[in-house]
């Protein structure tokens, strides 16, 4: 038998009377979102970014200040109902100090939000040797019924949470994978996530081929993952284990496939988070032909999207994710975009929606057309954290060739590419020799630089 979840009490908001916070016969949200390593101020930490060095009480209330703003932002005064959280952090002082846990739900409560009720991804009564860095944690608005866990060889447990909607049993499945989506190495463990996964939604459809439950959370693979990593990847945990295509299950059986909410959006929409230039889908939800039938919990026909939100976790000109920092007193907010669906427990099944079956065979590049055309000469008052990202025109006088700095209005800033041809390029030009070009404002090791992203962005 799997272990079964212990629960601290004191980590619980009891809600008698949830449902006066949420009122059935409208829909709700489900939101999934890796919030990039929340953690304490106890100063015992796994991580060295997150020692008492390098982050205390400041950086710890905009932290929570970034959260909270996004998932009011996407759920209203009271927030969403539903919420699957990833990276925070297990309490290594549990009878000392505040965890991260607690301390985002104290927050949650003083800002208006909720109230939810909460499970975490781990067991505290384990050994501490056996405990992740960090956990998956849900927070619902909803009665939680029951909660279990299912350990991972040398990987997080998969947090498998059965809520009561109207009485009505909903089983979510928060999930966040072994990192490194490109390595044919952490694919091995992953394929471990998707198999336990997968033998677990087998036990819930042979009792119930519609069984209500939902794959969400951030699974480190992209939906394309097979298609992308075809020549290092012959079996990918997300596609050929646990079985999530592009099949949306209206009017039809998918069983034992998985429809991913990715197809709703055309593919040049799709993105919750880039690397080195790539936009990538490491976020999820992932859905069953259960939750279009006509019968308990269904989903809302084109209701996913991704909370790209400009001004609070969305870089202007090129959209990508507004990054988290521990830096300048903490600021930013994730590596990742939330995504979201809403659910109704009432209504006829969900009709075929605008599914984009589409599947691109290669990683989509980041456009940066918008933020090159409408990028802002670089000024001193430029260094702030609210530019953080931007792309600014930037000239001045190199300052040192390798590592490359350039001295502009009588401040030096670094210069780096993450292409190795680019970074040769830089590194070739003398000192007080002029340069000039384009490149996104960002921090390294307490000083600013800009990143120069392609050789044309050289002048």
């Amino acid at each position: 038998m799997l272990p079964k979840f212990a629960y601290r009490p004191e980590l619980v908001i009891l809600c008698c009377i949830a449902f006066c916070h949420v009122s059935l016969g409208r829909s709700f949200q489900v939101v999934a979102y890796n919030v990039e390593n929340l953690f304490d101020t106890d100063g015992v930490s796994l991580y060295d970014d997150y020692k008492p060095e390098h982050y205390g009480p400041k950086e710890l209330q905009n932290k929570l200040r970034s959260i909270i703003q996004s998932l009011r932002e996407i759920g209203g005064r009271t927030g969403p109902e539903v919420v699957l959280l990833q990276e925070i952090e297990v309490d290594q002082t549990p009878k000392e100090f505040s965890s991260a846990t607690e301390l985002l739900l104290n927050a949650l409560k003083k800002s208006g939000l909720g109230p939810y009720q909460v499970a975490q991804g781990y067991d505290p009564k384990d050994s501490p040797g056996n405990w992740p860095s960090v956990q998956c944690v849900t927070l619902s608005k909803f009665p939680i019924t029951s909660t279990r866990l299912h350990p991972i060889r040398m990987a997080r447990p998969i947090l498998e949470t059965t809520l009561s909607v109207g009485g009505v049993p909903f089983t979510l499945f928060n999930n966040h994978w072994k990192s490194g989506a490109s390595s044919k190495d952490m694919e091995k463990h992953r394929l471990q996530n998707a198999q336990t996964l997968r033998n677990r939604i087998d036990e819930l459809t042979k009792r119930n081929p519609f069984a209500d439950f939902l794959v969400g959370g951030d699974l480190n693979s992209h939906y394309n993952q097979s298609t992308v990593y075809k020549k290092d990847m012959p079996e990918t945990g997300i596609n050929d284990v646990l079985l999530s295509n592009n099949l949306e299950p209206a009017g039809r059986i998918i069983a034992p496939k998985l429809y991913n909410l990715w197809h709703e959006l055309p593919s040049e929409q799709r993105g919750s988070d880039a690397w080195r230039g790539n936009w990538g889908t490491l976020m999820h939800l992932i859905l069953p032909q259960g939750l279009y039938d006509n019968k308990g919990i269904r989903y809302v026909s084109d209701s996913f999207e991704v909370a790209n939100l400009e001004g609070i976790n969305c870089v202007s000109g090129s959209g990508l994710p507004l990054k988290w920092s521990n830096e300048l007193d903490g600021f930013g907010t994730s590596d990742h975009f939330p995504v979201l669906a809403r659910f109704e427990t009432s209504g006829s099944a969900t009709p075929a929606g605008k599914s984009y079956p589409e599947i691109e065979e290669t990683a989509r590049e980041v456009d940066y057309t918008k933020a090159l055309k409408y990028a802002p000469n670089w000024q001193p008052k430029s260094l702030d954290p609210s530019n953080y990202g931007v792309t600014f025109r930037f000239s001045g006088t190199v300052a040192r060739s390798n590592p490359i700095s350039v001295l502009t209005g009588g401040h030096r800033l670094g210069l780096y590419s993450f292409d190795p041809a680019v970074r040769r390029r830089l590194f070739s030009f003398r000192r007080d020799s002029r340069i000039a070009g384009y490149g996104h404002l960002s921090r390294y090791r307490g000083q600013w630089q800009f990143i120069v992203e392609e050789a044309s962005w050289i002048k």
